[in-house]
């Protein structure tokens, strides 16, 4: 027996599944956040960060990335989500980072370089005279 699905069929299920692949991580970010406010603590640090701090700071780095997902370019996306799951605690706000940080080396290497016979401003160095 040969069965043979519509094409509409087929492309609509396709186009979920890559909808759905291409949706923002979801971390439990809580034991990575608790884990933090105890090493914090146990080292007595001037400035730290509470729990509490900590799961707000993860909560907005969420919404950034659910808000801005479909902008940033899919190889970033696969780089940095894999970086910040591999071997360790996920973390939305090490994925905002990475994607900036990607993203602007992107548009740095993109940017047209300067002539090499005209030196960059402000950078003569005057030399000393050694006794």
């Amino acid at each position: 027996m040969n069965i043979t699905l519509p094409s509409a069929i087929v492309s609509a299920a396709v186009a979920w599944i890559i909808a759905v692949a291409d949706a923002p991580p979801k971390f439990d970010t809580a034991p990575s956040c608790k884990a933090a406010a105890a090493i914090n603590r146990s080292l007595d640090l001037s400035v730290s960060q509470d729990y509490q701090s900590c799961m707000n700071d993860e909560e907005s780095a969420r919404t950034e990335l659910v808000q801005n997902w479909n902008t940033y370019p899919a190889d970033a996306k696969t780089r940095c989500v894999g970086q910040t799951t591999d071997g360790g605690t996920p973390s939305y706000v090490e994925v905002v980072e990475c994607i900036v940080v990607t993203i602007n080396v992107s548009i740095d290497s993109a940017a047209p370089s300067q002539d090499a016979k005209t030196p960059p401003q402000n950078t003569k160095r005057k030399t000393q005279k050694t006794r």
